[in-house]
């Protein structure tokens, strides 16, 4: 009967329609049509209510939970930052600071159309997961780092788009990419075993086509900065990859991560611990002309700003740290704390 209704005619066993006079008369098909007019017979969704049943996904959205769902990938970025921060201070014999983003997510062809050219990209190996990493480095931090790594101030604001990378360029750069991989290796250890294993690098990021352009990348940022920013390093790895260990990305770490916090701290304060200051007590102030200063003689009496009942302030390293009065014990000059000094700031 509802063949009927929607128009739609059975076949015989012959395959051929039938006739819709031969299922129904004319006063049932009229007592059809009327009951559909009048509500006594349900009919189909129409198409408008079905359309307003129907929720939207945002397939993109599946990857934009990876800091929510995956929050390990947190504590290696941060490892890996702390790793890459020494490495990179040691070869250049500066102190470089460098600082872990949150982790984001974006299409490869989107990537791919956000680099420059040229743009040193890295292809790597992350055994035993399936697919390649990529570590990438901007073109401007190549050459601070170059100039770095050859004496300079690497804060050189050189423009090197349109051009490749020269031979030297190329050879810093792979050394500072294989202790980088070493360096990410290092960082998973306490998570995964995973290995990396470099493949080949690229300068044209158009010329990276071992992802699928719909590929949802995993991409972690470190800023690097030698007293200003000189650019970015950016290690991106395919949601897919990740899958198989998903879950172990998802569990709690909280107290691996305490222990390894402390074990870290103390083999700090081992280190920290033995090392010399140099304390030293301001007992006043005052501010004297340049004149004043060349008539200074033998015998001649300086007023300082504070009263001799005031607290003097005890630095250390030149960074006040504490109040007190200065005194005698014994025939020596004693200073006795009394409070340490409030932020100033």
């Amino acid at each position: 009967m509802h063949c009927a209704v929607a128009g739609r005619c059975p076949r015989e066993n012959t395959g051929k329609a039938v006739p819709l006079s031969k299922l129904l008369s004319q006063d049932e098909v009229d007592a059809l049509l009327k009951g559909l007019d009048t509500g006594d017979i349900e009919s189909e969704q129409k198409p408008d209510e079905i359309e307003s049943s129907l929720e939207s996904l945002d397939w993109t959205s599946l990857g934009r939970n990876v800091r929510g769902s995956m929050p390990l990938l947190e504590v290696v970025n941060s490892r890996f930052c702390q790793r890459i921060r020494a490495s990179l201070s040691s070869i250049l014999r500066k102190f470089l600071d460098i600082s872990a983003e949150p982790v984001e997510t974006i299409k490869f062809m989107e990537f791919q159309k956000s680099l420059p050219v040229p743009t040193s990209m890295h292809l790597f190996k992350i055994d035993p997961l399936r697919g390649l990493g990529m570590l990438v480095m901007e073109s401007r931090l190549v050459f601070s780092l170059v100039e770095a790594f050859f004496g300079g101030s690497g804060t050189g604001s050189t423009k090197i788009e349109g051009r490749d990378f020269t031979p030297i360029e190329k050879r810093v750069v792979e050394k500072v990419v294989q202790m980088a991989l070493v360096n990410l290796t290092e960082a998973w250890e306490e998570v995964y075993p995973l290995k990396t294993e470099f493949i080949r690098s690229e300068s044209n990021p158009l010329a990276v086509n071992v992802i699928p352009p719909e590929e949802l990348l995993v991409s972690a940022k470190f800023e690097v900065e030698l007293n200003k920013p000189l650019g970015k390093i950016l290690v991106c790895i395919p949601v897919s990859s990740y899958q198989p260990i998903r879950q172990k990305l998802a569990g709690a770490y909280l107290s691996e991560e305490t222990a390894a916090d402390q074990k870290w701290q103390n083999a700090i304060e081992e280190r920290i611990y033995p090392v010399e200051v140099e304390m030293s007590v301001q007992l006043g102030r005052t501010f004297l002309s340049v004149k004043q200063l060349q008539n200074l003689r033998n015998g001649d009496i300086l007023v300082l700003e504070n009263n001799f009942r005031d607290p003097v302030t005890a630095e250390v390293e030149g960074i006040p740290k504490y109040e007190g009065y200065v005194g005698r014990h014994n025939d020596r000059k004693v200073f006795k704390v009394e409070q340490p000094v409030v932020n100033r700031q």
